[in-house]
């Protein structure tokens, strides 16, 4: 077994499908919590036939909570990555696949990989452009995040969501520049739209189909 991915959602329903089933057949194992979904997130899960997903009602919890089942994931965790998946995330086929070559070529003190994200505004047809990233990780700059994570001892995330930070040997991942690789990859991020509720749902399947997901 490879990769374990982690999710933790709550009212979901118009990416969480595309989003869970983007890595449905590149991993091994699918951790996917629901925190009190009041819409149509949990039947919309449970629909989904696929023997990777482990689905768990964990009720509502608070911002410490969040992080709590964060690090409970990652004790259930016998991979040797984990992939952080939330439910507005989507990797095209091509770009999932690179990523994983990369875990598998990654150097042996490695512990995370840095890739890039395409971030929707208005639909999910138009992106932020690449200038307008400002996050900067070691020499990296632009819309940049850590979804995959070697799953060493004394891994944990600390914190308060949404500030919250995965840690290893009492320093933050992202911190641990020498010990990070890049893969020039990117998955397609719906976090500035609108998250639950049908509103141009066949526009963004269309757009996701184009992606060939």
């Amino acid at each position: 077994m490879f990769i374990t991915s982690h999710t933790l959602v709550k009212n979901e329903e118009r990416f969480v499908k595309q989003a869970l089933l983007s890595a449905a057949d590149f991993v091994d194992r699918m951790l996917v919590w629901d925190t009190g979904s009041t819409d149509k997130t949990v039947e919309i899960i449970k629909s989904i036939k696929s023997p990777m997903i482990e689905f768990r009602q964990c009720g509502l919890v608070d911002r410490k909570g969040l992080v709590e089942l964060r690090n409970q994931q990652i004790n259930l965790t016998k991979t040797k990555w984990l992939l952080i998946l939330d439910g507005d995330e989507i990797w095209p086929k091509k770009n999932l696949e690179k990523l994983i070559k990369k875990m598998k070529g990654a150097k042996k003190d490695t512990i995370a990989l840095v890739n890039k994200t395409r971030n929707c505004v208005g639909d999910s047809q138009h992106y932020l452009s690449e200038k307008k990233g400002k996050y900067q990780i070691g020499s990296w700059k632009g819309h940049l995040n850590i979804r995959a994570i070697k799953n060493l001892k004394n891994l944990k995330v600390e914190g308060e969501y949404p500030l919250e930070a995965y840690i290893l040997n009492g320093k933050k991942i992202q911190d641990q520049v020498d010990r990070l690789e890049f893969a020039d990859t990117w998955y397609l991020h719906a976090t500035h739209l609108k998250r639950s509720g049908w509103l141009h749902q066949l526009r963004v399947m269309d757009r996701i189909k184009k992606f060939k997901i």
